[in-house]
């Protein structure tokens, strides 16, 4: 089985604090604590891999004494990795969650640019596995803030191959978006609103395919109505409420690989996105993000109320 080649070149090292009840400007003592490797590439694979039909092979920066252990724990995940070693050392995201409100707080590291020598590294790995990849998934930020052309020569380079790609990712993203090709933008509302400069879905939604050639769309917003279209059609996906959630950590990243593992089984795009969403769903009533059972995310899909635009 041919992998998805996933480019998340932006990993952190993840720390989750439960508090009781977080308060802002006080000292919070932390109930309990996880730590994981994370960022949305890892989230993404650990998602496909719990979903099951789908293997993959993720494209990561890392560095120092942090990113060290980051691929150690990958390791002992069994997630398949390809990695280019950097100076700067790969950053700690800190996320406190609060049980009392349900509202979290994160805390990122800031990474610094990374130099050319270490994007043409990237740049050579990807081509060397590319042919071997069956699509592409282009997925979070870059280091520092770094030039997106990393994403631009990956999606042409996807292109040329005549494989899919799938777009979970919103910054100066333009010039990706423009290739075409076999290519679904999956991010969420605030995001949407940012690329659109419109925040009415159906009327972002449209202007996306007027300014791009993109194939499909794929719109979530929490807990809310999420939307999906194809140049054809367009639905929009009412879910059930959840109780007991844990963390909403890694549901963006657990949509984007159920949704691109579906679409690429041949499952209809409201369908795969349907599946997604519900197993977005499953992942917030897990504390590790990209996890969730599969009995919880089909008993979730069964409730989804599907409507067409």
């Amino acid at each position: 089985m041919k992998s998805i080649l996933v480019l998340g070149p932006n990993p952190a090292w993840q720390k989750t604090l439960f508090f009781p009840e977080f308060r802002y400007g006080h000292v919070n003592r932390a109930a309990e604590m996880m730590v994981f490797p994370s960022g949305k590439g890892i989230n993404f694979s650990r998602a496909a891999r719990c979903w099951g039909t789908t293997q993959t092979l993720l494209f990561q920066f890392a560095g120092g004494e942090i990113g060290g252990r980051l691929r150690r724990e990958l390791d002992r995940e069994g997630l398949k990795y390809l990695h280019i070693e950097t100076e700067a050392e790969t950053r700690t995201c800190t996320t406190c969650l609060c049980r009392k409100s349900g509202t979290m707080t994160e805390i990122i590291d800031p990474t610094p640019p990374l130099p050319r020598e270490n994007v043409e590294q990237m740049l050579d790995a990807i081509r060397r596995n590319i042919a071997s990849c069956s699509a592409v998934s282009i997925t979070g930020t870059v280091p520092g803030g770094m030039k997106t052309d990393l994403y631009r020569q990956t999606a042409a380079l996807a292109c040329e191959n005549g494989l899919p790609v799938l777009v979970d990712s919103w910054q100066n993203i333009d010039e990706v978006l423009a290739l075409g090709g076999e290519m679904i933008l999956k991010v969420n509302l605030d995001e949407l609103a940012k690329i659109t400069g419109v925040r009415e879905p159906r009327r972002a939604i449209e202007i996306v395919f007027e300014r791009y050639p993109v194939c499909a769309v794929a719109i979530t917003d929490g807990p809310e109505t999420a939307y999906a279209a194809t140049r054809e059609q367009a639905w929009s996906f009412q879910l059930p409420v959840l109780e007991d959630v844990v963390s909403p950590l890694g549901s963006g990243d657990t949509n984007a690989a159920v949704l691109f593992s579906e679409y690429l089984a041949g499952t209809s795009f409201e369908q795969a996105f349907a599946h997604a969403l519900a197993a977005a769903s499953a992942n917030c009533l897990t504390p590790l993000c990209g996890s969730f059972e599969r009995s919880a995310s089909e008993s979730l899909y069964r409730r989804i109320i599907i409507s067409q635009l």
